[in-house]
């Protein structure tokens, strides 16, 4: 069985629960909303594989630990990604990526940003957000 097909026996473990699967994506809700939820990309497709390529390592808690952290773009993609799939964190997410544009306005790569609303079908949205926050600093 492949593996992405399987629910997470940690996550599970911690209380948290699956609610929503595709082939691309897993998420899972704790019980606490205090804890939050988790994303899971499942990276086998292209624009998946690139993000990983592009992330870069960060030294954080005093250098002990470097994990891979994505681009902007690239977060900004994922959570494209997130309000497609679930309606119901259109207004979180939407919140999070003008947070995003706006921290880093003329820096980022727009015509990637593009790219990822192209897939769901929402370039009026990219258009929008780039009008506002591209020559944000």
């Amino acid at each position: 069985m492949n593996s992405y097909l399987e629910s997470s026996p940690i996550l599970t473990a911690f209380g948290y629960q699956r609610v929503f699967h595709t082939e691309n994506v897993s998420q899972y809700q704790h019980s606490d909303a205090a804890w939050g939820s988790v994303d899971f990309l499942h990276a086998f497709r292209s624009v998946s594989l690139a993000m990983l390529e592009r992330a870069k390592k960060y030294p954080i808690f005093g250098g002990k630990r470097n994990p891979p952290t994505l681009d902007p773009e690239d977060v900004i993609g994922l959570k494209v990604q997130a309000m497609a799939n679930d309606p119901a964190r259109i207004a979180r997410e939407r919140s999070d990526i003008e947070g995003l544009a706006q921290h880093y306005g003329a820096n980022l790569d727009w015509d990637r940003i593009e790219e990822y609303y192209a897939v769901f079908d929402l370039r009026h949205e990219a258009k929008k957000l780039r009008e506002t926050f591209s020559r944000a600093d």
